[in-house]
């Protein structure tokens, strides 16, 4: 392919550059993570796939952005109920992997009580705040035996390329780039990856992996990439608990750096961003001290067209071996499936029919096709 480095392989449209005196991510990770990141980053693909199809389009001048939680997210302690009795099932579930109230960046959440963002989220919460930033709560797949292959994602034939996510590259996915396999087949995506390449700074971002993979989607954007493109870019490292204080800073001074780049560009109506990950995790710590693997968990939706200042969903109660608890131990039972949002956003987006897409005839099952948190 034009443009890419023979040390590089292209997964899906994502190149993912090998490995070069560093450690390889995944084989830092057990051969469960290795096994199922694969069919997670082809969730975080699979709407991009649904979107490459011409005859299920219109052109409405509209981005959208994937920002892969690479490992597993722990949601649990992105937002955190603050008034009892859920705070204190948090407490007694979350056990030595809970917040103190008093650390908790406080919201409304819309109607449905007091809530706290995670400490290192100050940006986000202002955001929030501002009305541009919205969390979806206990959204996932229809059955938890699905959690790593969510079933609306046809499996990327190849499985998962092992990626140094230290040397930042994020091509984006556009309309005609062919998801069956491993190459892209889009001229248009081709050329446009090369001029990004040569375009010069976007704005100011975070001297980070992840600020770097905003900063070339910003210049991506800022060259007219905007109607009809799809974005994924990753932050790794969501593999447990422990890194969560680091990971979470990454993540609130990319984020709120690239909305102010496309709030200076005037480009924030046209471009939603939105989180994905291949599961969440328990509430209840293991034996390490760390969360297990679980189900459904909370994403972030923003942008200038989300209906944001808003928790939307139903919030899980927290109890352990509650009535939204499935397996004795914090594995929450989604509430939203994920078929409705990705459904959403790929709508808001300018698809159509999407019930007669493979995977998304699940649709039929469901009363709302379309959830509420983003503009017409």
């Amino acid at each position: 392919m034009t443009g890419v480095k023979s040390s590089q392989r292209l997964y899906g449209g994502l190149i993912a550059p090998t490995v070069r005196g560093r450690v390889n991510i995944a084989k830092r990770s057990s051969r469960r993570s290795f096994l199922h990141l694969g069919a997670g980053t082809a969730a975080a693909l699979g709407m991009s796939e649904m979107l490459a199809q011409r005859g299920h389009a219109a052109s409405t001048g509209r981005a959208v952005v994937c920002v892969y939680l690479l490992g597993g997210h722990d949601s649990n302690n992105l937002i955190v109920p603050l008034e009892s009795p859920a705070y204190d099932s948090y407490v007694n579930g979350r056990g030595s992997l809970a917040l103190p109230r008093e650390s908790l960046l406080a919201v409304d959440s819309g109607g449905s009580g007091k809530f706290g963002f995670h400490p290192s989220l100050a940006g986000l919460r202002d955001l929030y705040n501002q009305n541009a930033l919205a969390i979806l709560a206990n959204v996932g797949p229809a059955s938890m035996n699905s959690s790593y292959n969510p079933p609306h994602v046809r499996y990327v034939p190849g499985g998962y390329m092992g990626v140094d996510w230290s040397v930042p590259s994020v091509t984006p996915l556009a309309r005609g780039v062919s998801m069956a396999g491993t190459r892209m087949s889009s001229e248009r995506g081709k050329d446009l990856a090369m001029a990004v390449r040569a375009a010069g700074a976007a704005g100011s971002f975070p001297d980070t992996v992840f600020g770097r993979g905003l900063e070339q989607i910003a210049r991506a954007l800022r060259l007219g990439a905007v109607s009809e493109t799809v974005f994924t870019v990753p932050i790794g490292g969501y593999f447990g608990h422990r890194r969560e204080v680091d990971l979470y800073s990454t993540l609130d001074k990319g984020l709120t750096a690239f909305y102010r780049f496309l709030h200076d560009q005037g480009l924030a109506d046209r471009v939603t961003i939105y989180t994905d990950t291949e599961f969440n995790r328990t509430l209840v710590p293991n034996a390490h001290g760390n969360s297990d693997p679980a189900w459904g968990g909370h994403q972030l939706i923003l942008g200038g067209s989300v209906l944001g200042g808003r928790i939307y969903g139903k919030f899980p109660s927290l109890e352990v071996g509650g009535p939204d608890d499935a397996a004795g131990n914090g594995t929450w039972r989604p509430t939203t499936l994920d078929l409705q949002y990705t459904a959403t956003l790929a709508q808001w987006h300018g698809t159509v029919g999407l019930d007669t897409l493979p995977g998304y005839e699940g649709l039929n099952s469901v009363a709302q096709k379309r959830l509420d948190f983003l503009t017409a």
